[in-house]
């Protein structure tokens, strides 16, 4: 996950500086609005029913009850159909999916649940600084943004080194912290004096 601030007119502001340290990126909306293309994911329902239609005949197939009955990609039942019976991925390679489908079928059904419940919008992002990430979902609240990439997130959980509850629950509780755009400038400003400070 990370933050994006839309504050000044560069797009980037010292970025130099900025790997020195722990410091917030800083964006402005035209960059963002240049970067990142909104992308509506329900005009293809082709996707979205085969999505959650395989959800479903996982469910049927290993004769297990999800966890949560209603939405079917509630995230702990993404959990549970990656790791109980023949699991997700094993499931799908017997009808010859490819990696990256069944990786895009738990990101479709982790991202429409996140659409459903908090109002994040997918975006199509156009540099994206790694394959996977080139998807992406954003919560914007005033200025203050989560960014979230579902196809990277998707693979960590079918490599089993995250769970999309997990994800989920920060969400959650971010969603309700997320910081004012004037304290992340405090913040940015304070610490490139520090680096300013330990340079001189």
């Amino acid at each position: 996950m990370g933050f994006f601030k839309k504050l000044f007119s560069s797009k980037k502001i010292n970025e130099e500086n900025r790997q020195d340290t722990n410091v917030p990126d800083i964006y402005n909306e035209e960059y963002l609005n240049k970067r990142y293309q909104e992308d509506d994911i329900f005009k293809n329902t082709t996707l979205m029913d085969s999505c959650m239609g395989m959800f479903r005949e996982f469910y049927r197939d290993n004769k297990i009850q999800p966890k949560v009955q209603e939405p079917i990609n509630h995230p702990l039942n993404l959990d549970q159909i990656v790791n109980e019976g023949l699991g997700f991925h094993t499931y799908c390679k017997a009808f010859n999916l490819k990696d990256s489908m069944i990786t895009l079928f738990l990101a479709t059904g982790f991202s429409e649940f996140l659409i459903n419940k908090y109002g994040f919008k997918v975006y199509k992002d156009s540099e994206p600084e790694f394959p996977k990430r080139m998807m992406t979902l954003r919560y914007d609240k005033n200025g203050s943004m989560l960014s979230i990439y579902p196809m990277e997130y998707a693979l960590k959980v079918l490599n089993k080194e995250s769970a999309f509850e997990t994800l989920y629950t920060r969400i959650d509780t971010q969603l309700d912290n997320m910081p004012q755009v004037n304290d992340v400038l405090e913040i940015y400003l304070n610490r490139l004096k520090e680096i300013g400070n330990k340079k001189a």
